[in-house]
């Protein structure tokens, strides 16, 4: 739904034509699933953007990485609508994550293992 993009989190909100603006009360699993109403959801998110912050990468790059090099993952299932965004998840396919990004990452997770059950 594009919440690790961080585009939700804008001052102005999100772009009229991501996701959530352009599916608003037709889609009720996605809005349930991923409430941005929710604190863990929040709260997670925004660390993981500013892990991707820190070391200078881009969320969604960060985030296809990351799961890239999980062991037994084959693919990476993602929802690129513009062309930007398929940019950067090739990119990802060459991004070597450090140790360092690896602990924050996990960090992270050990205290919101699954914000968007």
């Amino acid at each position: 739904m594009g919440i690790l993009s961080g585009k939700y989190f804008a001052s102005d909100g999100a772009p009229p034509d991501a996701r959530f603006n352009m599916f608003k009360g037709r889609y009720s699993e996605g809005e349930s699933r991923y409430n941005l109403h929710s604190q863990d959801i929040t709260t997670a998110a925004r660390e993981y953007i500013n892990i991707a912050d820190k070391f200078g990468l881009h969320p969604v790059t960060l985030a296809i990485a990351f799961v890239l090099r999980r062991p037994l993952v084959a693919s990476a299932v993602f929802g690129a609508t513009k062309s930007w965004q398929l940019q950067e998840v090739l990119k990802a396919c060459s991004v070597h994550l450090p140790s360092e990004v690896i602990a924050e990452i996990d960090k992270v997770h050990s205290r919101f293992p699954n914000p968007c059950p």
